[in-house]
């Protein structure tokens, strides 16, 4: 009954670390792709408005978006799993203890 008293919480926790370190993935991912929209309206901008004779545009943010998915969607259902499992190991820790 002690194990799963342990296995519960550690399961909570392990799910939980690997959510936020998964959405914080998500949000670098997002931050990069404002920046680089960003920087490709400025080039634009100033292209179009005769200030610079360059047109520097950032490219590949598709691929970096992409292979940031294929691996975080698993993340993400792992993680959920880990809470689900951690939280019925926890409830029936406690409804078999009483």
């Amino acid at each position: 009954m002690i194990t799963l008293k342990i296995i519960g919480p550690l399961l909570t926790v392990v799910g939980s670390l690997l959510l936020a370190w998964r959405v914080k993935k998500i949000l670098d991912a997002l931050v990069l792709a404002q920046l680089a929209a960003e920087v490709n309206f400025k080039s634009l901008a100033a292209f179009l408005g005769n200030q610079t004779q360059d047109l520097k545009i950032v490219g590949g943010l598709d691929t970096h978006v992409e292979k940031s998915q294929r691996l975080g969607i698993f993340l993400l259902v792992v993680g959920f799993l880990l809470l689900a499992a951690g939280g019925s190991v926890s409830a029936y820790a406690i409804w078999a203890g009483s």
